[in-house]
């Protein structure tokens, strides 16, 4: 595993008890071929993983990219592994990836861990094409926009990016604690023409998972989207 900071990160002595609780409670997965924790199933991010497992199946080549360390961390670790992809992870918060570092399992061992902001994060780091992205980083639209409008050019056709918090329940969960202002730019998206998007409202977390697919530019159907409204 290979770790990339602009700050200082000091490696873990021992398991933080967090990590390592949240570890047992998602990493046990059924004996299928979908990869899914038998204990989350459809709740939280479990859908992130069965549409993980979809994509990656069917996209050939690219690799994994997350923006927001965490649960969806142990997923796209266990997809990775799956289909023998590099895992790149970015978060801002020295305290959550050093936690994640402290339990084995968490991170990829040939995946790459960069603590720093995702600005530079896109800036800095070289990365290949991308198959599959899943934003959970800031939950404010500014900077949700430029995590997008990073990634997308990064992605093969037919790839896929998710997005997290794209469904606020109530206007109460409408704050950057919350799902922030995350569903101002899935509203946008639904409005583009060079990709198909789609809000799964349940599950993960309740508050939305959004996939929104890159359109292959030399396709018929590509250039037709939309054609009744012109």
């Amino acid at each position: 595993m290979k770790i990339v900071t602009s700050g200082q990160i000091v490696m873990p002595e021992k398991e933080h008890a967090g990590a390592r609780e949240m570890y047992d409670f998602i990493a046990t997965w059924e004996k299928c071929s979908i990869v899914l924790s038998n204990k989350l199933l459809w709740s939280r991010f479990g859908i992130l993983s069965i549409l993980g497992d979809y994509v990656l199946s069917h996209v050939k080549g690219g690799d994994i990219l997350e923006i927001g360390v965490g649960e969806s961390s142990i997923l796209l670790t266990r997809l990775a592994e799956k289909f023998g992809k590099k895992v790149y992870h970015c978060d801002i918060s020295i305290g959550e990836v050093t936690n994640c570092l402290s339990v084995s399992g968490i991170f990829d061992e040939n995946g790459m861990v960069c603590c720093m902001p995702s600005d530079q994060f896109f800036k800095e780091i070289g990365t290949p094409s991308i198959a599959l992205g899943f934003i959970d980083g800031d939950h404010l639209y500014d900077q949700v926009k430029k995590d997008f409008d990073n990634l997308f050019p990064l992605m093969l056709d037919n790839g896929f990016i998710f997005l997290h918090d794209g469904y606020p329940p109530t206007e109460e969960y409408i704050n950057e604690w919350r799902c922030g202002t995350v569903y101002q730019l899935r509203q946008e998206l639904e409005e583009r023409k060079d990709v198909d998007v789609f809000t799964f409202p349940f599950g993960a977390m309740g508050v939305g998972l959004t996939m929104v697919r890159k359109l292959p530019k030399d396709l018929p159907y590509y250039r037709e989207k939309f054609r009744h409204l012109s």
